[in-house]
């Protein structure tokens, strides 16, 4: 196992008040909210994250290899828990990781998920959102992983939730595809795994309104629809292509085909030009915000009704607490929430466990139909679709066990107090 230099951080302590409070003043809006909902029954989380452990946490470990890292947090007591910074240029995510957010975690109660949340991102004010967030993301799953297996639960129950099968649909990232191709494979799909929902891929990836090539979009949505059939859900994403004219005409043709879902119709900062798509579309649900990790934008985006569905990715925005700070915004608002799941990394575990618990859960959960190389052999047991179907893994913790083989041909480096 490759090992880098050993870093030794000493870290200043933090005021513990507030642990049961996800404050808004930390973002400087004020008024301190409670992360639960009083009318969200089962997922009251305000004591579980500021129960006192009596642990402390004493090293944390990336190990980092091609798109990934992975990161193991361990207590002075022996718990240990893993999770995983966002995935693509996590090497550089990693850095960040031992540079900017371990000497705010190390030392610390692992228990104490929303001051440690709140003090990684106060002190690094200068140095604002991904990068960071990404990297917070690493330590705030493995941190949830930890509380699982210590109190012998899956994070799905710490959250109120079930285990349980929930369907996912399947999501093509294609965009070289070519209509008919992509039509045949999901219908193969569909008869192989019993999807009862897809999404494609529709416009160019911040395209301005330019298309993967003059036409294919017009063509692909219907033959698709044909191939699959009437009763099988079918979503759309945009990747930020259009501006709202085009957004709304595309969004009108989606209508005509039974598209239910019309995901980031506009560049994703343009939140006004969003909630004009969403205003003029009646027919079909507009999604957004798996690129947004700053939760004063999140409380903006969802106050003026940017989208119907709100898309956090827990590894994008921060990890799991920072996720259910979104769906508690949305949840208030009446609105859905379906995680960002693009690849078969611990993200899609992740949204498993939280799609299983949260009150305003939509009705799917995202699963890439593509074969990421780069996540294979990551962690058993594998996630497999059956009946249209994934099942939440129902052990403690995240549920999975990370390949001792990967980790020990991963770059490990390592922050300890």
């Amino acid at each position: 196992m490759k090992t880098n230099r050993r870093k030794l951080f000493k870290v200043a302590g933090v005021a513990a008040g507030g642990l049961l409070l996800a404050r808004d003043q930390a973002y400087g809006l004020g008024k301190s909210i409670p992360i639960s909902t009083d009318d969200a029954k089962g997922w009251s989380v305000d004591a579980l994250l500021g129960k006192d452990s009596g642990m402390k946490v004493k090293t944390l470990e990336t190990f980092t290899k091609n798109q990934l890292s992975i990161v193991r947090v361990t207590t002075d007591s022996g718990a240990e828990g893993f999770g995983q910074i966002a995935p693509f240029d996590a090497d550089i995510s990693a850095t960040i990781l031992h540079r900017k957010i371990a000497p705010h975690v190390l030392g610390k109660d692992p228990y104490a998920l929303a001051m440690i949340n709140e003090t990684c991102i106060d002190r690094n004010l200068k140095f604002p959102w991904s990068f960071v967030c990404r990297a917070l993301a690493g330590v705030d799953t493995a941190l949830w992983d930890l509380r699982g297996k210590v109190e012998k639960k899956s994070v799905c129950e710490l959250l109120g939730g079930t285990p349980r099968a929930l369907p996912v649909y399947g999501s093509s990232m294609s965009r070289s595809i070519t209509p008919e191709d992509e039509a045949k494979r999901l219908a193969a799909l569909r008869d192989s795994h019993g999807f009862t929902a897809f999404k494609i891929r529709v416009g160019l990836e911040a395209g301005h309104n330019k298309d993967a090539w003059p036409g294919r979009t017009e063509q692909l949505v219907p033959t698709v629809r044909r191939a699959i059939g009437p009763n099988i859900m079918l979503l759309a994403d945009a990747n930020s292509c259009y501006t709202p004219d085009k957004a709304i005409e595309v969004g009108k043709m989606l209508e005509q085909n039974g598209v239910v879902h019309f995901e980031e119709p506009c560049p994703y900062w343009e939140y006004e030009w969003t909630a004009q798509v969403t205003a003029a579309l009646k027919k079909l649900d507009v999604a957004g915000g798996e690129q947004d990790n700053d939760l004063a934008q999140w409380r903006r985006m969802i106050a003026m009704r940017a989208m119907d569905v709100a898309q956090p990715d827990v590894c994008y925005v921060g990890g799991l607490t920072r996720t259910l700070r979104v769906a508690q915004m949305a949840h208030r608002a009446g609105m859905k929430v379906v995680p960002h799941s693009a690849n078969l990394s611990m993200v899609t575990v992740f949204s498993l466990h939280a799609m299983g618990a949260i009150p305003n859960a939509g009705r799917y959960v995202e699963y890439t139909i593509e074969n990421n190389d780069w996540t294979n052999e990551l962690f058993e047991p594998v996630l497999r679709v059956r009946d249209g179907k994934v099942s939440i893994p129902g052990e403690p913790g995240w549920g999975v066990t990370i390949s001792k083989k990967w980790l020990e041909s991963a770059e490990r480096q390592i922050s300890s107090v």
